[in-house]
C-alpha cells in the first residue's frame, strides 16, 4: 500500500488521452496516492479524483455516462 500509486502506474492511462482519472484507494482507503502522482496527472492536463473505491467506481460510472473521457485505477481490497 506504500508507496502506492506511482506516476509510472498511470502512463498507459495517460497515453489514452483521458481528461479525468479516478483513483480508488480501497475499501478502507489503505492504498496511498502520493502528491507526486497527483502532480504528474495535473501536469498532463488531467483532472484527478482520489476516493474510497466504492465512491470512485460510482464517480467513474457517472463521468463515463456523461461522455467524459475518463480512466480509472481501482484498488479492490483494504
Amino acid at each position: 500500500h506504500s508507496p502506492g500509486v506511482q506516476p509510472a502506474d498511470l502512463e498507459e492511462v495517460v497515453k489514452k488521452g483521458v481528461k479525468t482519472v479516478v483513483i480508488g484507494r480501497g475499501m478502507s482507503e489503505a492504498l496511498q496516492v502520493p502528491a507526486s502522482t497527483v502532480d504528474y496527472l495535473k501536469k498532463n492536463g488531467i483532472d484527478v479524483l482520489v476516493l474510497q473505491t466504492e465512491k470512485a467506481v460510482a464517480e467513474y460510472n457517472a463521468l463515463a455516462a456523461q461522455g467524459v473521457k475518463v480512466g480509472g485505477v481501482f484498488h479492490s481490497t483494504c
